[in-house]
């Protein structure tokens, strides 16, 4: 097999199937999660809810030996669906921080910045001096001004190519601050109807190139 897999419990696979009914992030698509699937090689489709976007994760499984097996991928997910957290309330609060900053830059927001400092410290292991660093708005500022003038300054990109880009590479500092690794798979929650086009075209034509090397 190309993909790669992870071992997982008979006990891990029934806690995942009680916390998928009670959990509001993540839903199951179709198909169960129970030893019955895996027992069948069947596919467990996820839909994903961060941030008022759905992303639909795909997992293969499969049993041998008494043994049930998973796609890597899913290392990713088990602890938030099972547990959950926080991520997503931490996730909507930086990022209206930050497009907050980038959309008024006369405004201060350094109380701002301290609330949600503190907010983060109280949710999440994160360190402080880090936080100081990544929200102030100086930083934040100069930063997506460096991104807007080379991306627009590119003149192989079009108009909604660039306004996608932009907007993912804002994303991504969010996603570096929140340090969820699971964020990392999203997309961007604002993005017009014209952009989700366009990155549905990107993944498309990225997943065609990688079926041709492979």
């Amino acid at each position: 097999m190309d993909e790669n897999f992870m071992e997982i419990s008979k006990e891990d696979i029934e806690n995942v199937e009680n916390a998928l009914k009670i959990n509001s992030d993540y839903k199951l698509k179709s198909s169960k999660f129970n030893v019955k699937a895996f027992e069948k090689g069947q596919d467990i489709i996820l839909i994903q809810y961060v941030a008022n976007v759905e992303n639909e994760l795909v997992f293969s499984t499969y049993e041998e030996n008494g043994k049930y097996f998973i796609s890597e991928t899913f290392g990713l997910f088990i602890d938030s669906i099972v547990n959950g957290n926080v991520s997503r309330d931490v996730f909507q609060s930086v990022s209206s921080y930050f497009y907050d900053v980038i959309d008024n830059p006369d405004n201060d927001y350094s109380d701002e910045k301290d609330e949600l400092v503190t907010f983060l410290l109280l949710t999440e292991d994160y360190e402080e001096q880090q936080l100081l660093e990544d929200l102030n708005p100086a930083k934040i500022r100069e930063d997506y001004q460096k991104d807007y003038n080379m991306i627009y300054a590119d003149e192989s990109l079009n108009r909604v190519q660039k306004s996608l880009a932009l907007k993912e590479l804002v994303h991504m500092s969010i996603c570096q601050v929140v340090n969820d690794l699971e964020l990392f798979f999203t997309r961007p929650y604002n993005l017009t109807p014209e952009e989700v086009a366009e990155k549905n075209r990107q993944e498309a034509k990225a997943l065609e190139n990688e079926m041709q090397l492979s």
